[in-house]
């Protein structure tokens, strides 16, 4: 899918009366000793290609992918049946169910997530690189009182999702960024995530238990011997510190 999204920004950059530079494709590791641009961004896509852009050129891309499609948004009247999937005991007489109540389902670029340090380049330019350490991890949200190990059981099966997985930057496979002179910077990944929200429906159908939640689930994709998730590997700088988001809400330390 994020591979299809590409290639339809590509071929609607293509298009465009003024001709925008086509981003570098890697087949392998970047060179030893290659050092990015602040205004690079790498973007790895679901066949494990790597291409190199413009900021700039990233954000053409990004308006034209989401003109392209749109979020698939289920009605509240949808639902998936979960009904073979720990049962609880129901008043005799009652309809009894346990089923998800899907209210959006969207892809999207999450929020930064650091994989460096903050660098400043305070006496003249730095650079900084991804470092070992760092990780992401699918999550599972739910509303207070709930039981969340029976909703992630059931969301796993329905949606095939490990709530369990974790990714975690590791030093075999390192990216390097210039920070300007005179501005503090550090390596974020925005990564490409399923956000599904919606409702735990339990008990009898004419007097349902509701339960809110929100899951957001990462997919898989190496580069080089980094096992890491689709999504964007970018340079987040600033003149000021500490350094605002580049996309959410909040400051990197």
């Amino acid at each position: 899918m994020f591979i299809r999204q590409l290639s339809v920004g590509l071929a609607v950059l293509a298009a465009s009366s003024h001709a925008t530079p086509m981003p570098r494709s890697l087949d392998s590791s970047l060179p030893a000793g290659t050092i990015l641009k602040p205004d690079d961004v790498i973007i790895i896509g679901a066949d494990n290609s790597v291409h190199i852009m413009k900021d700039y050129e990233y954000d053409q891309l990004d308006s034209a992918t989401k003109s392209a499609k749109s979020h698939a948004t289920m009605p509240e009247s949808d639902v998936v049946a979960a009904r073979d999937v720990l049962r609880q005991s129901r008043p005799r007489g009652c309809q009894e169910s346990d089923e998800i109540q899907v209210l959006s389902d969207e892809t999207f670029l999450n929020w930064d997530t650091p994989v460096s340090p903050v660098v400043s380049a305070a006496g003249g330019k730095s650079t900084v690189s991804l470092t070992k350490g760092y990780s992401i991890t699918n999550s599972l949200s739910v509303g207070v009182g709930a039981s969340l190990g029976l909703i992630q059981d059931i969301l796993s099966l329905s949606f095939s999702v490990d709530y369990s997985q974790s990714w975690t930057t590791e030093s075999s496979q390192s990216f390097t960024f210039e920070v300007p002179e005179g501005q503090f910077g550090l390596v974020v990944t925005q990564a490409k995530t399923r956000r599904v929200t919606g409702n735990y429906l339990s008990g009898c159908t004419d007097n349902w238990e509701k339960t809110s939640f929100i899951s957001d689930t990462y997919t898989s994709q190496s580069y080089g011997e980094m096992e890491w998730v689709q999504g964007v590997i970018r340079l987040c700088n600033s003149t000021s510190y500490p350094i605002p988001y580049c996309i959410g809400t909040g400051s990197h330390y």
